[in-house]
């Protein structure tokens, strides 16, 4: 069931912050509040705190906490995933608006046999890295047949 915008305000809106969503990831991440503390620069009671205002937000219990550390509830692992494509959307989104502005940075990866490598390649690269200088180029040799090397670009 679907919340309406105004019970999105209330439950989540205001109350799930990226921060915590951070703690939390750390914390699944690390198997231990005080290891996610020291990755943080932060102190355990403000992990145990943030743990502790996610569950109160969403009315469920995220971790289970044990002698042997800490490990996601069904609950906690669908959130951590949910949390973990939220971040990529997020870093995404950072390069797109970068992209926007001008100050395009990312990578290229090239897969190409022996004879466009010295030929045709050189110069390509060299015209890329002249007009987009926050640009990595990562040059693939094709020893295989191309599919293969396709399949290995996408990794």
């Amino acid at each position: 069931m679907a919340l309406t915008p105004e019970q999105w305000e209330e439950r989540i809106g205001r109350r799930v912050r990226l921060r915590d969503l951070h703690v939390l990831l750390s914390v699944t991440q690390l198997g231990s509040m005080a290891k996610a503390a020291k990755a943080l620069a932060i102190s355990q009671p403000a992990i145990s705190k943030s743990i502790a205002d996610l569950e109160q937000a969403l009315g469920v219990r995220l971790l289970d906490r044990g002698p042997s550390g800490v490990q996601a509830t069904a609950y906690g692992a669908a959130l951590v995933r949910r949390g973990l494509a939220s971040f990529d959307e997020l870093r995404q989104g950072v390069a797109e608006i970068q992209c926007l502005a001008g100050t395009l940075a990312g990578e290229v990866r090239v897969g190409c046999n022996d004879s466009l490598t010295v030929s045709l390649l050189p110069s390509a690269v060299e015209a890329l890295a002249a007009a987009h200088p926050g640009v990595q180029v990562h040059i693939s040799h094709a020893s295989r047949p191309i599919s293969a090397e396709i399949n290995e670009l996408r990794d």
